[in-house]
C-alpha cells in the first residue's frame, strides 16, 4: 500500500520527480500512525490498515505537507492570499474514522452529578 499511496500523494500534489519521496514517505507514515492511534489500534500487532479509509491518509498527508514551514501557526497570509489551519487534521473525518474506532476501556458512560 505505501508506494501505491505514496503515487497516489505524489498526483495530487503535482510531483513528478523522486526528490521529495524520503518526506512525503515520513509524512505517509506519520500520518498513518496518527489514524491509526486515533481509531485505537495502535496496540494490536495484527492491525492491518482499512483500506476504507486510503483517502483520509492522503488527504491527511496533503495538508501536512502544504503546511510544511508554518508549523505550530493557525493562520498565514501573503498578499491577497490567507491560509487558516487546525489544530487536529484528523478532526475533520472523524464522522468516516469512528466506525473503525475500537471502544477501549469500560463498559459505558458513567455519569456524575
Amino acid at each position: 500500500m505505501a508506494d501505491d499511496t505514496l503515487s497516489k500523494v505524489k498526483l495530487l500534489l503535482g510531483i513528478k520527480d523522486e526528490l521529495q519521496d524520503e518526506l512525503l514517505t515520513l509524512l505517509v507514515s506519520d500520518s498513518q500512525e496518527r489514524l491509526v492511534s486515533y481509531i485505537n489500534q495502535d496496540s494490536d500487532t495484527d492491525f492491518k490498515f482499512p483500506n476504507g479509509i486510503d483517502w483520509v491518509l492522503r488527504e491527511i498527508t496533503v495538508r501536512r505537507y502544504n503546511r510544511i514551514g508554518d508549523e505550530g501557526k493557525t493562520s498565514s497570509n501573503e498578499s491577497d492570499v490567507s491560509v487558516s489551519w487546525r489544530d487536529d487534521d484528523i478532526a475533520d473525518y472523524a464522522t468516516y474514522l469512528n466506525k473503525y474506532r475500537k471502544k477501549r476501556g469500560g463498559r459505558g458512560i458513567a455519569r456524575f452529578y
